[in-house]
């Protein structure tokens, strides 16, 4: 894609809302994880880890040196507006990055990470589990009816709600999305909490399956 732009004179513009501030394992995922080198990244959340509200547009130098010149000759970076740099959001945000630094938190995704998909990947042989893909701290269930066509369950089956329920019946909270359940977690987890949610898992789906059978979606 970002050859394409280059090659007809397109602005190339990563969307890091979610990859940005280590959940890949880099700060910026588009550059060291995709090998890619955006004229703008967009980027939220993981700036101030959710505890202000708060996202940023940056760009490169080179349209800096097209946005950045007077009025008079073309250019306009207007960065002014009612509700843009809070202070409280943007103090928030440089000790987040600051801690994110100190406790070389990038690095524990980039130990830990792989350990997660490698984990999340033994949920495989359960009935429903007909996918698990992601990467790092971005991973992704996909609840099936049928393992070698993919064909998904009726909506009303609601399972990935019910995957939901039954772990946090066990203490886990996981994000339920239709079929899907998400596992998007904090940047700080370590490989003994891995084994932890991987074994809640391992009985939410037995649950989960049981529960289906019983009330005729299996």
């Amino acid at each position: 894609m970002q050859a394409v732009c280059r090659a007809n004179d397109i602005l190339f513009i990563a969307d890091e809302v979610v990859t940005g501030f280590g959940r890949l394992g880099h700060f910026f995922a588009s550059e060291k994880v995709f090998d890619t080198r955006p004229d703008i990244i967009n980027c939220a959340k993981g700036l101030s880890s959710g505890y202000a509200p708060l996202g940023a547009t940056l760009i490169s130098d080179e349209l800096f040196e097209v946005l950045g010149t007077p009025q008079g000759k073309g250019g306009v970076l207007s960065t002014g507006f009612t509700y843009s740099g809070h202070p409280v959001s943007c103090a928030a945000a440089l000790k987040n990055i600051e801690i994110i630094e100190r406790e070389d938190i990038c690095k524990n995704v980039r130990e830990v990470g792989p350990y997660l998909e490698e984990r999340l990947k033994t949920l495989s042989h359960h009935a429903t589990v007909g996918d698990v893909r992601g990467s790092h701290f971005m991973m992704c269930l996909e609840n099936v009816a049928d393992k070698a066509t993919k064909e998904l369950l009726p909506v009303d089956a609601r399972v990935g709600d019910r995957v939901a329920f039954e772990a946090q019946q066990r203490g886990l909270i996981i994000r339920p999305v239709g079929h899907l359940n998400i596992v998007s977690p904090p940047l700080i987890w370590t490989r003994e909490t891995v084994d932890r949610v991987v074994d809640i898992l391992d009985e939410a789906f037995t649950a989960t399956t049981e529960s289906l059978r019983e009330d005729g979606f299996l």
